[in-house]
This record gives structure tokens, C-alpha cells and sequence, in this order.
């Protein structure tokens, strides 16, 4: 399954309790007006490290990565790029 499909099928079911079926590709996660709240970021971050076997820093943690589901899948495969180096 593609990253974006996971991450946004894990957003939907274990975060949002299915309250969602689905969110949009540019839809705002994080910040005024986001979909999560900050114990609905950690537990993203989690997902994120165990799912991926990525590593993800305090400074990783901002918009240009988090913003969106594109920006998210695209922060992953970053980072999965920098793991297999």
C-alpha cells in the first residue's frame, strides 16, 4: 500500500476513530484549525517511526512536514531515502 493510503488510513481509523472515511490530500493536519490535536500528533509520530523504521526529531515536527498528507508521505520517503544511505 502507498505511504500517503497508510498513513492516511491510520489517521482516519485509530485517531479520528472513523469519524473520517477519508482526508483530503491538502487538507491542514496540524495548527489553527487542523485535524489533530497534540496527543493526535504524538500518536501519529509513533505510527510514523514503527510503520516506516524512520527516526523523527523535535525539529522534524513543523508544518513543512506535517502540514498535509502530501507533505507527510514526502517527509517519509525523505526520510527512508536517508536510512537506506
Amino acid at each position: 500500500m502507498e505511504t500517503q493510503a497508510r498513513i492516511e488510513r491510520f489517521i482516519a481509523q485509530d485517531i479520528l476513530a472513523g469519524s473520517r472515511s477519508s482526508i483530503g490530500a491538502t487538507e491542514n493536519l496540524v495548527g489553527m484549525g487542523g485535524l489533530l490535536d497534540s496527543l493526535g500528533l504524538l500518536r501519529l509520530i509513533q505510527f510514523l517511526e514503527e510503520e516506516f523504521q524512520i527516526q523523527i526529531g523535535d525539529g522534524d515536527v513543523r508544518e513543512e512536514n506535517f502540514g498535509t498528507l502530501e507533505r507527510l508521505a514526502a517527509f517519509v520517503a525523505r526520510k527512508e531515502n536517508q536510512k537506506s544511505v
